[in-house]
């Protein structure tokens, strides 16, 4: 089995365990229903990142990167909700937007590698890494992209997977003769 072949078995694999966990947290956890899920696979071609991304590198075999990039609108809710029994400052809004993007993440993810564990072998998980401003992943001969698309009516959130780590930064920034 070559690489492409395996990482493209990894991601399916993963963005199912992922695509659940997440919708049942914020379902769960912070009462956002979703209402649309658009899935994607985009490989060679270049993805685009939204203003605010928490990055966490899952190790495996291959080894993945899962980006969640926030709409600032459904940021903001969530963190309204995550936080509702906090008083935040209008001048503390946007760390606590910050905290909430790399916190929810962490807990999606972090209960996603049990799940991925249980169907073979140990996982694990990278501290998030939050990347702001807009960005572009670009898309190589070498690598797997997918996106899935999560759209609330408070806004959308995509989770994008990227692989194999061993060609990105923590940042998903492709290096140029990695393999």
């Amino acid at each position: 089995m070559n690489l492409n072949v395996a990482l493209d078995h990894e991601i399916a694999a993963v963005v199912k365990v992922v695509e659940r966990r997440t919708i049942d947290f914020l379902h769960n956890e912070l009462n956002l229903a979703v209402k649309e899920i658009s899935r994607y696979l985009h490989n060679e071609q270049s993805v685009q990142l939204r203003d605010v991304t928490a990055i966490v590198g899952v190790g495996s075999r291959t080894g993945l990167y899962i980006a969640y990039s926030y709409d600032a609108s459904l940021l903001r809710t969530m963190t309204a909700r995550f936080a509702a029994e906090l008083t935040i400052a209008p001048d503390e809004e946007a760390l606590y937007m910050r905290e909430t993007a790399s916190e929810v993440v962490n807990i999606i993810v972090g209960n996603c590698t049990a799940d991925l564990a249980q169907q073979g072998g140990m996982v694990t998980l990278s501290p998030p890494v939050l990347a702001l401003g807009a960005r572009t992943i670009q898309g190589r001969p070498k690598t797997a992209i997918a996106a899935l698309t999560l759209v609330y009516p408070e806004g959308a959130l995509d989770v994008v997977f990227v692989g194999p780590k061993l060609l990105f930064d923590d940042h998903l920034n492709y290096m140029e003769g990695a393999l």
